[in-house]
């Protein structure tokens, strides 16, 4: 068995929904949306481009996702939350609703492992990677993968021994992208497995071959109890390496994939539901005050701070109007919009009905 996982600093693919940072992160936030924005509309392009009027309808989808983003400001406490957006939900498609899609899951099965370790603290998780073979025909490897992972699964409940009898629980996905080397298909899975004893690699590695019969390339290592985070987001990151591939992979990827079930449990992490909301939870301020902060996308500069106005927790929810113009030239700079957000918490904790930002020079207000 290989040491415990190390934290992985990646933001672009996988965020804890939640946990709220305070103003001063927001404009990475922001950035890393725009980022993720930019490469769902260089998809949605090429799917325009294909036949078939389906491809159109979803390329439509993809392109009015994230056109804004409203974000509040809870600042009596400096959390921040995405509170409103456009979102397409097509996960494989789209590099933004993946990234929300798998804050959201994060967060389930950070919250169920929490129960768990006090209701079974004799029970640690490790993170279990299986591979196979890779090749040029994307259906038929993950095909053949889903199926040697079912049999795996199900040896774990017939008489003669197998390599994951001691585990209770597990939660697992599947991650597709190109193998470095051949540059096929390489599709592969990450599981996270609750058990006392750790599964034993070499036994593992043996089994997987004798069920795949072209692979005994496994990985088991156990996930930090101060830090489960890093071990987790294997699981919850991107099913589809946006960044590492082309747009032409990833529809291909999309339409192979589409309907089929590529999040999984079972045992005592069975039944974690999964919000459908990808905005944020924002149970946690409840009642509080806050500052509304529009963002609207432009291909020219991303993400542009459009409007800053005062709250109350009792309004309606905010629907942007699509005919909204961004403005030509960029929004409150990052440092100005911290520092005018801060100002106002230092004078008496509360906006007094106006908002505490102005235009920018040269930068009408909308």
């Amino acid at each position: 068995m290989r040491e415990p996982i190390e934290q992985k600093k990646n933001p672009e693919q996988v965020e804890l929904d939640g946990v709220s940072e305070g103003i001063e992160a927001l404009p990475k936030r922001v950035d890393r949306y725009g980022k993720a924005r930019k490469s769902a509309l260089d998809i949605a392009k090429y799917m325009e481009g294909l036949p078939g009027q389906q491809g159109k309808e979803v390329a439509q989808r993809v392109t009015a996702c994230g056109d804004y983003l409203l974000f509040r400001h809870f600042f009596t406490v400096d959390k921040v939350k995405l509170h409103a957006a456009q979102f397409c939900k097509a996960h494989l498609l789209c590099p933004l609703c993946a990234i929300r899609r798998g804050a959201k899951a994060l967060a389930a099965y950070l919250a169920r492992w929490e129960a768990i370790q006090i209701e079974r603290p004799n029970l640690r998780p490790y993170l279990v990677t299986l591979t196979v073979k890779d090749g040029p025909d994307l259906a038929e490897r993950f095909a053949h993968l889903h199926k040697a992972q079912r049999e795996l699964w199900k040896r774990k409940h017939r008489i003669y021994a197998s390599a994951l009898d001691g585990v209770d629980g597990a939660v697992w996905s599947y991650e597709i992208k190109r193998g470095k080397g051949s540059g096929q298909w390489h599709p592969h899975l990450h599981m996270i497995a609750l058990c006392e004893v750790p599964p034993d690699q070499g036994e593992l590695s043996r089994e997987w071959h004798e069920i795949t019969g072209d692979s005994f390339i496994v990985d088991v290592r156990p996930i930090s109890q101060e830090d489960p985070v890093s071990g987790f987001i294997e699981v919850f990151k991107y099913a589809v390496k946006f960044s590492d591939q082309e747009p032409a992979d990833t529809v291909h990827a999309w339409m192979t994939l589409r309907g089929k079930r590529l999040l999984a449990s079972s045992g005592c992490f069975r039944g974690v539901d999964v919000p459908d909301d990808l905005a944020d939870d924002a149970s946690d301020v409840a009642g509080l005050p806050f500052m509304d902060m529009l963002y609207r996308y432009s291909k020219a500069g991303g993400y542009s701070l459009m409007q800053v106005t005062p709250g109350t927790a009792s309004e309606r929810p905010f629907k942007a109007h699509s005919k909204a113009k961004a403005p030509t030239t960029p929004s409150y700079l990052a440092a100005d919009l911290v520092a005018a957000l801060r100002t106002r918490q230092t004078l008496d904790r509360g906006y007094g009905g106006s908002p505490p930002c102005q235009p920018s020079p040269g930068q009408r207000a909308p």
